[in-house]
């Protein structure tokens, strides 16, 4: 008993340094400074176009690394257990108190709860409530965010190569589960999150619960869930650094009536135009 009470300790330990993390890379992400810089005109007011043609200031982040630190060391921290499980056997110290203290549920509410924080973003968009962009760009947004947490996560399943704690196949790191809701949490922290933090910490509650949940059914290792978390994260970092540079060259040729994403569907990737005529 004294065994379990010192683990259940250590755990919310480990969950008050999670949140700290969490908010921490918050403050990182909203920490914006004004810089001139010469701009050229586009056609439309979409919500992703700069008034160009003057010299305006616009809002940039005062370092691009700062939002990626949480991430990467949460990816790090699931890549090093998982490589390392003979020798810190975190992952099976955690597996052996779970099993021994809780029932495995048989819910499945954990497949649609990934993508909740996602939904609500593209919800609150339709409602009225303004984001960052608009709901057509928060739609793109989200789906290049998706195209681009897929593919890296499947492909990591392979190389890896990781038995699941249930032994039911070998695709267990990182869990897509996990890496899902956090690219959708990260989703709904860039476009409301400077609204309120409520939403931000909604959408991460969200996330975690996901991943817990993954545990307790004994389908991921506490390191599959880590480094699904880091990569979700960075998934949507990406997204929102890709989207505009994806924009750019076809806006030169047709100006403002199309765009150009990547597509990855069916373990095949490619690219999808949309043109408005």
């Amino acid at each position: 008993m004294n065994c379990f009470l010192v683990l259940r300790l250590w755990g919310l330990r480990a969950a008050g340094t999670v949140l700290v993390l969490l908010v921490s890379y918050q403050g990182f992400a909203q920490q914006p400074f004004a810089v001139p810089l010469p701009l050229t005109v586009l056609s439309s007011s979409d919500s992703l176009a700069i008034d160009l043609g003057q010299h305006e200031p616009i809002r940039v982040h005062r370092s691009c690394m700062r939002p990626l630190f949480v991430p990467s060391l949460l990816l790090g921290a699931g890549a090093l257990m998982m490589a390392e499980r003979q020798v810190l056997e975190t992952d099976e110290e955690l597996h052996e108190e779970i099993r021994e203290h809780m029932a495995r549920p048989t819910t499945t509410i954990d497949n649609q709860l990934r993508y909740l924080p996602g939904v609500a973003t593209l919800g609150l968009g339709l409602a009225g409530v303004k984001g960052r962009h608009t709901p057509v760009d928060q739609l793109m947004l989200g789906a290049l965010t998706y195209s681009i947490n897929d593919a890296v996560t499947s492909h990591l399943k392979k190389l890896t190569h990781v038995q699941r704690p249930d032994g039911s196949n070998y695709h267990s790191f990182p869990s897509q589960h996990t890496s899902t809701a956090f690219a959708a949490a990260t989703f709904l922290h860039q476009e409301y999150g400077g609204r309120s933090l409520w939403y931000s910490i909604g959408g991460y509650s969200v996330a975690a619960t996901t991943g817990g949940m993954r545990m307790v059914k004994d389908a991921h290792w506490l390191s599959d869930v880590l480094a699904g978390a880091g990569i979700g994260i960075l998934s949507t970092e990406a997204a929102y650094w890709l989207y505009p540079h994806l924009q750019r060259p076809l806006q030169r040729m047709v100006g403002r009536h199309a765009m150009v994403l990547p597509n990855y569907q069916l373990r095949a990737a490619g690219l999808t135009a949309v043109v408005v005529l």
